[in-house]
């Protein structure tokens, strides 16, 4: 008995001669939550200081600065890479007789069976994110007003073994607050982690926002 919360089901039996083998079946549930909202912050420290506070400990945490403005309190940060830590995907789950199996649908790699050619083969799906996160620092007299907008770009292939061309490449994107979903209904949206690098290197104090 499935769930309500289960808004797409793929049943992946064999379709095109019942001679050939079964395939497993195929849940999906989407991200439980909502999206990751814009953020903002107050801080009562000159913007000078704090720009170099979030400066410092985007390196030490080894993200990839590559814009920086100081005279504007502007840096640009760029990801590129596994797509988990940053976008939740909601779940893939596999039944196979009694056996249950879930996998973040985030998950940069994952492996499949689908019918091509009148034979169930493995599929390999890669699943690639490219983030820009924008950090503003502005003045609010003596004291600063931190502000972030990340941009959200994610990558599907889908390939079988020894195969040269892809069976399939697909793009969405989304920005901070938002969501997007491919066209077999698997709904991406931030987690807030990547937002939460400059919020940490802020003082404890300091007057959080929306």
């Amino acid at each position: 008995m499935r769930t309500a919360t289960t808004v797409a089901t793929l049943f992946l039996a064999g379709i095109a001669g019942c001679a050939a083998p079964e395939r497993p079946e195929l849940d999906y549930l989407p991200p439980s939550g909502q999206p990751a909202a814009h953020r903002s912050a107050f801080v009562r420290q000159q913007p000078w200081l704090v720009w170099g506070n979030i400066l410092d400990h985007l390196q030490q945490q080894g993200a990839r600065v590559v814009d920086i403005d100081e005279a504007a309190g502007d840096l640009v940060v760029i990801y590129s890479g596994d797509p988990e830590p940053y976008v939740d995907c909601g779940w893939i789950v596999s039944r196979e007789e009694d056996e249950l199996e879930r996998v973040p649908a985030a998950r940069s790699d994952a492996s499949f069976l689908r019918r091509r050619d009148g034979e169930v083969v493995p599929v390999e799906r890669d699943l690639r994110l490219d983030a820009r996160m924008d950090v503003h620092v502005l003045p609010s007299g003596e004291d600063a007003i931190v502000r972030t907008d990340s941009t959200y770009v994610l990558m599907k292939t889908i390939r079988a073994a020894e195969a040269e061309q892809p069976l399939h490449a697909e793009t969405i994107s989304f920005a901070t607050g938002q969501s997007d979903a491919f066209s077999a209904g698997t709904t991406c949206q931030p987690t807030g982690e990547l937002e939460r690098l400059v919020f940490e290197a802020l003082p404890t104090v300091s007057l959080a926002g929306s």
